[in-house]
């Protein structure tokens, strides 16, 4: 009887520890399956942001070759090549904005004054300033003053929404509040900007300029999302290239490329993005923190007069790296 008992208990007991075991597998597997659909679903909601975009509408630009818009399309190949002046009370020459004049401490409200009279100029605007919705400037105080004071004199009344736009995490966080803020199709911002360099380490010469930008749903262009090239030993290059490509849905570089200084323009060739026919240093020199910004606006007018992607590349006013791209799909 004891044996009888025996022989029919152990293989019930091992028959529970077997389905235990299994149990326990099929729950391991389980929770490895929801991590990784977890983790998928944040890495998909993370390149869903990042790929997100400001579509431009308008662009305009200021520079040492003057304010006729002809000279930025074409990526500037039929511009002049400016020639370098000493303003009343520079410390050396400089490539000079032609429309602003006087002595070094007052050419960026000068810029800002004539970037502003642009502004009005624009045809159909004079309906749509109800519906601006803020500002976004690059540069210091005083040209931001002269260049509302101007609007303001013009006769429009702005809104007080004001946003700083010196680097890339401004602009990422003016796409984020773009997307979030302006829902009606009718929202629009307003981003412009101006620099006048005082000096530069030779041989780069400093210079002046200023952008403007229309940012609203009626835009035909993307700007996306720019990156830094990390100085660590980890970070390529070519990785990057690749990421910047991603967001705009690329697999290859893109057909256009320009660089704002030598440097920009030798990091990035191992990703495959060549700007060495489009390395625009003689138009510009030296732009400090709205170099960037000046590479984004070539490359929108680019990508709107070309209907191709455009790659940019620029340093900093700490010398950092910048890639980015803009393309002509902005309402898609």
């Amino acid at each position: 009887m004891e044996l009888w008992l025996w022989s029919a208990v152990l293989p019930l007991c091992w028959a529970l520890a077997l389905a235990l075991r299994v149990l326990g597998w099929q729950i391991c597997l389980f929770n490895r399956d929801v991590y990784r659909r977890t983790v998928d679903a944040a890495v998909q909601r993370w390149w869903g942001r990042r790929c997100l975009g400001l579509p431009v509408e308008q662009v305009l630009l200021l520079g040492p070759v003057g304010d006729d818009q002809t000279h930025y399309h074409g990526l500037m190949a039929g511009a002049p090549a400016p020639k370098p002046s000493k303003p009343d009370g520079g410390a050396q020459p400089m490539l000079c904005c032609p429309v602003s004049l006087g002595s070094s401490s007052e050419r960026a409200p000068a810029l800002a004054r004539r970037l502003a009279r642009m502004t009005l100029e624009f045809p159909d605007l004079t309906e749509r300033w109800p519906t601006l919705r803020g500002i976004a400037w690059v540069g210091d105080e005083a040209g931001q003053s002269a260049y509302l004071e101007a609007l303001a004199k013009g006769g429009v009344v702005l809104p007080e929404a004001r946003m700083p736009l010196d680097d890339l995490t401004d602009l990422d966080t003016l796409i984020d509040a773009f997307h979030h803020d302006c829902r009606d199709e009718a929202d629009w911002v307003l981003c412009a900007g101006v620099v006048s360099v005082p000096s530069a380490d030779e041989p780069d010469l400093p210079g002046e300029a200023g952008f403007l930008w229309l940012v609203s749903h009626r835009g035909q262009q993307l700007l996306h999302r720019g990156e830094y090239l990390l100085r660590e030993p980890e970070e390529s290059p070519a990785e990057l290239c690749v990421q910047i490509q991603r967001y705009a849905g690329l697999d290859a570089p893109p057909p256009n490329c320009l660089a704002l200084d030598k440097t920009s323009q030798g990091a990035f060739v191992a990703g495959g993005w060549q700007s060495a026919e489009h390395q625009l240093a003689g138009h510009w020199g030296v732009l400090a923190q709205l170099a960037p910004f000046i590479g984004m606006s070539l490359a929108l007018l680019q990508a709107r007069e070309a209907g191709q992607p455009c790659g940019w590349l620029s340093q900093d006013g700490n010398n950092r790296l910048a890639i980015g791209m803009a393309v002509p799909h902005g309402n898609d």
